[in-house]
């Protein structure tokens, strides 16, 4: 089956989004920042553009879309041309991996886990943030998905779903962080655990 990738057309409208709601962007930041190692080499999955690598000091991206990579290379990155599921990295060559609301866009977040597991060194993390079907906003996000170009293929996770892919590719699950409590554009914070907030973070660790 062919792969749909949304944002093959809409790399510009994607950092325009972020440009245009910086509140959250800083709170989303802020959340990844908390669980995210401060040393290490790392890479994000899923790099799109190159805002969250290019904020948070990661210069290795894996991103299947050539208008996303080209924007991401601007910034700085080494970005690999691939899919989550099958990436030509070496085993156990990096320390940590981030992935940021790209597990909804996967064919087959199992093998996608399994090959950042592969990836990692003994004792390497895996930050994932995804939104989390779980919450309010996530159902609206989930009942009004059909109406938004970028998210009609997507599929969505709770908490529970992403915990469970984690511990079938050999993590153990380690700390969670939350935020983005309503959209009001009011600064929010970010919180311990998972179950009201839509942009959640989950640390998992490498055996």
């Amino acid at each position: 089956m062919e792969r749909i990738n949304p944002f093959d057309s809409g790399a510009q409208a994607y950092e325009d989004w972020f440009a245009q709601n910086p509140q959250l962007f800083q709170v989303e930041l802020a959340a990844v920042r908390q669980l995210l190692p401060t040393a290490g080499q790392g890479v994000e999955i899923g790099v799109g553009t190159g805002l969250f690598a290019s904020a948070l000091g990661i210069n290795c991206g894996v991103e299947p879309s050539l208008d996303m990579g080209r924007l991401a290379r601007q910034k700085g990155i080494r970005v690999t041309q691939a899919y989550a599921e099958d990436m030509p990295l070496a085993d156990r060559s990096f320390d940590f991996a981030l992935m940021v609301t790209v597990d909804c866009f996967l064919q087959d977040t199992a093998e996608a886990f399994r090959e950042i597991y592969r990836i990692l060194k003994p004792q390497g993390r895996f930050i994932i943030a995804f939104l989390d079907k779980g919450t309010p906003l996530g159902q609206i996000y989930e009942q009004n998905k059909d109406e938004d170009v970028n998210y009609r293929f997507a599929t969505f996770h709770t908490a529970a779903e992403i915990d469970a892919y984690l511990i079938q590719a050999g993590f153990t699950i380690g700390r969670k962080r939350q935020t983005v409590f309503s959209f009001d554009g009011q600064a929010q914070p970010v919180r311990d655990g998972h179950g009201e907030g839509l942009f959640a973070v989950t640390e998992a660790c490498k055996a």
